[in-house]
């Protein structure tokens, strides 16, 4: 069982942002392309010593507080530790790539290729619109991007704890790629502003919309994130796939969010999000196996990539180094 490190930074070599680190002087900011409670993304082009010119999604913190700065320092450990790895390989790697630092007293952004495509949630909600029930093209490939990409993070012993389409990112060449290590569940606070003062913090777990209905028995009920609870999440991941970005649910009313401990006890139950209309039975399948109630039961990264690569006809398996 692979656990996330209690502080990542502290496993990442000494050094570690001098080696990745720029000056806001090589960055041009262009214009907002994300926005979230505690961070931002903009789209930015950052010169190179050489000359060249790249385009980039420069993420920085929203707010200048103390949890903003812990999530963002989190997610750059997490990408630093991806990317010295001896093993990884950006031209092959499913997960976003690291370009650069910038750690400046008033700058401070991580850098990051940019995904022209967007998230994988925007583009099948997009196909749902303009195709009804069709399929989306490559929807199932990309889940074969983020299976490898797990494979990867479970050798580093790394746990995303957020897996679902709004957090995959699409390159230009229709690649799949897995991101927001760090400010990912930013994105469902209410839209109303809460002030930084005490009372307001301790009410925040209660006003947040969290997103349970992704989260499997042992996070709901004991906050155990692991590799295998992002097999879980992988699996409703699927599950968005196949309805082109639906809010998944389990019965009853839509809008309602059920607390933590009345979700899982739902899920005790048996009770999975049902399969949807268009997916094939075998699709289903491994859906239902990524939410095994006990995590050692789930398959593997590596399982799920060859299961959903047996459905995917004429899609080459590539070695990935």
């Amino acid at each position: 069982m692979c656990h996330v490190e209690a502080d990542l930074a502290e496993t990442v070599r000494p050094g570690w942002l001098s080696r990745w680190e720029t000056t806001s002087r090589h960055l041009t900011l262009g214009k907002l392309i994300g926005l979230g409670r505690f961070g931002q993304v903009i789209q930015g082009t950052l010169h190179t010593p050489g000359g060249e010119t790249i385009s980039v999604a420069a993420k920085s913190v929203r707010r200048k507080n103390a949890q903003c700065y812990r999530n963002f320092y989190r997610e750059a450990a997490i990408l630093v530790t991806v990317h010295e790895d001896e093993h990884h390989n950006n031209a092959h790697s499913n997960i976003i790539q690291l370009l650069g630092l910038i750690n400046e007293t008033s700058q401070k952004y991580i850098l990051m290729e940019y995904a022209s495509k967007g998230s994988l949630l925007r583009l099948l909600r997009h196909a749902q619109k303009q195709n009804g029930a069709a399929p989306l093209e490559h929807g199932f490939l990309y889940a074969v991007d983020i299976a490898r990409a797990l494979r990867e993070l479970q050798r580093l012993a790394i746990t995303h704890g957020d897996v679902a389409a709004r957090n995959v990112l699409i390159t230009a060449d229709h690649v799949a790629k897995l991101a927001d290590f760090g400010l990912g569940r930013d994105v469902y606070a209410p839209v109303k502003d809460v002030d930084d003062d005490d009372k307001n913090r301790e009410n925040m777990a209660e006003n947040e919309f969290i997103p349970l209905n992704w989260m499997s028995v042992e996070v709901l009920e004991r906050g155990e994130y692991t590799c295998q609870s992002d097999v879980w999440s992988f699996g409703v991941l699927l599950w968005e796939i196949a309805t082109l970005g639906q809010e998944p649910h389990y019965g009853g009313n839509p809008h309602d969010n059920p607390s933590c401990l009345r979700l899982a006890r739902t899920l005790r139950r048996g009770i999975r999000l049902r399969r949807p209309p268009e997916c094939s039975g075998e699709m289903y399948d491994v859906m239902m196996s990524c939410w095994h109630e006990n995590p050692s039961e789930r398959p593997s990264p590596d399982e799920v990539e060859t299961r959903l690569l047996r459905l995917t006809p004429g899609f080459e398996m590539e070695t990935v180094v």
